[in-house]
C-alpha cells in the first residue's frame, strides 16, 4: 500500500492510499479517524475522483466525527465515574 496523495477538507486531514486496484481514504480529525475503501469498479478510479467525492460528502464526514466525539466524551465520563477513587468524606 502506498500513499498517492494528501489534502485537507477544512480541519480534516485526508490521506489517499492505493493498493493494487483498490483505494483507501483516511480522514483524520482531533485524534479520530474514518476510513473508506473503494474497490475496482466502484466508479472511484483516480485521486481526482476521490477528492471530488470527499468534497461532496464533507458534511457527512463532519457529522460522523461529531458523533464519534460525543461517544468518546460520554465513554470517558462513564469511565471516570466508574473508576473514581473512593475518598473518606471530610466533614
Amino acid at each position: 500500500m502506498r500513499i498517492i496523495g494528501e489534502f485537507d477538507l477544512k480541519e480534516i486531514k485526508v490521506t489517499v492510499f492505493k493498493y493494487g486496484e483498490r483505494f483507501s481514504v483516511k480522514y483524520e480529525y482531533n485524534f479520530m479517524e474514518q476510513t473508506l475503501k473503494f474497490r475496482d469498479g466502484s466508479g472511484i478510479n483516480t485521486y481526482a475522483d476521490i477528492k471530488t467525492f470527499s468534497e461532496s460528502i464533507e458534511n457527512e464526514i463532519v457529522k460522523a466525527f461529531d458523533i464519534m466525539e460525543k461517544a468518546r466524551m460520554n465513554g470517558l465520563m462513564q469511565f471516570y465515574q466508574d473508576n473514581a477513587e473512593d475518598f473518606d468524606e471530610i466533614i
